[in-house]
């Protein structure tokens, strides 16, 4: 099948900053992608190339094997939602909403638009607004309209650039279920730019895990979880992220201070003593239990769990556990690693490195 969307090696730079570092990503149709990553990693620049709203230095930008990479950004057949909703005060909402259908581009007579913006509308349960001015509306309902625009186009493809990030919780949450919802019953093909993981994993299908302005890692959940590429993507993936400690070989034997190993984790022929290696571990391969090598320095209750902080002479990590555990601030604990968990990691360049007894 052919990719939607294939980036190869973009290359953009704002001054002396460094925004995309041959950054290669591939979509295919229907597909929704997470394009997931920290401030600052190349998201946004990720998606004004893709729709054209920026002159890359290098690489190519191909839709649907159409190399558009100096194409204007009318003929891509894409929409994008920024953070900021970006609606025009002047329109209500219902102009808003059908304000491209009236454009030269894509002109539509005024009973298809009636008739497009009326679905949408209803897609994104705003129907009863379509008459209101939109500087009465709150952050949500803004959020729906700027999606309910981009979507009455049936564009080709659909960016969409952290546009929860300013909502309250139970907003995002509302919206992330019907962007899902509506990716099924639609098959938009969805790039998605976020910081926030839970987000991500919500909506989307894959992961394209981004900092520095390259793809650090892609893949379905699982996938990743199964096989962290390097100890970015372990930063960036789960919440809590994955746990790091700082270990030493004896023989061939991994061991790190404070931690107990359910089975043996070996580390490969020729690293000795004086190689830095890190071990990472996803918090829910960790067993926490009374007794001794840890301490809990802090608690972060969350109603029918909580979140704890504990402290290791080998490093600090965080880890969800159902309330009333028995755990409290201050308090010692045994740290225990499931059998066939951990990574070791190289600690200067942060890549994966094989280890036997661990995850593959």
């Amino acid at each position: 099948m052919t990719a939607l969307l294939s980036l190869s090696a973009l290359r953009k730079r704002y001054r002396a900053r460094r925004a995309l570092d041959g950054l290669t990503l591939d979509m295919a149709p229907g597909e929704a992608l997470a394009l997931l990553g920290p401030t600052g990693a190349g998201k946004t620049t990720t998606l004004m190339a893709v729709a054209g709203l920026v002159a890359l230095d290098g690489g190519t930008v191909t839709m649907a094997g159409r190399d558009v990479t100096w194409a204007h950004p009318a003929t891509r057949d894409v929409a994008m939602v920024f953070e900021g909703f970006n609606l025009l005060p002047a329109l209500d909402v219902k102009g808003n909403i059908g304000f491209a259908l009236r454009s030269p581009a894509f002109r539509e007579d005024e009973a298809e638009i009636a008739s497009r913006t009326g679905r949408v509308a209803e897609l994104l349960r705003i129907s009863h607004l379509l008459d209101r001015d939109v500087t009465t509306l709150s952050g949500g309902e803004k959020q729906r309209v700027a999606i309910a625009r981009a979507l009455v186009r049936r564009p080709r493809l659909l960016l969409l650039d952290e546009p929860l990030s300013a909502l309250d919780l139970k907003l995002r949450e509302g919206l992330r279920a019907e962007l899902r919802e509506i990716h099924a019953r639609r098959r938009t093909t969805m790039l998605y730019a976020t910081h926030d993981y839970h987000g991500a994993v919500a909506i989307t299908d894959r992961l394209a895990v981004i900092d520095g302005g390259r793809v650090r890692q892609r893949g379905s959940l699982p996938e990743i979880l199964a096989s962290p590429a390097d100890m970015t993507v372990g930063r960036l993936i789960g919440s809590p992220a994955m746990a790091f400690f700082a270990v030493r070989i004896n023989g061939r034997r991994v061991q790190a201070e404070g931690i107990d190993f359910r089975a043996p984790l070996t580390a490969p022929g020729g690293a000795g003593a004086a190689q830095a290696l890190t071990l990472g571990v996803w918090p829910e391969d960790i067993t926490l239990t009374p007794g001794s090598g840890g301490r809990v320095s802090a608690v972060d209750n969350r109603g029918f769990e909580m979140a704890v902080q504990v402290e290791t002479a080998a490093g600090s990590f965080r880890k969800a556990l159902p309330e009333g555990r028995g755990l409290s601030q201050g308090d010692s604990c045994r740290i225990t690693l499931a059998a066939g968990a951990g990574f070791l990691f190289d600690r200067a360049t942060g890549a994966r490195i094989p280890c036997r007894g661990g995850r593959p």
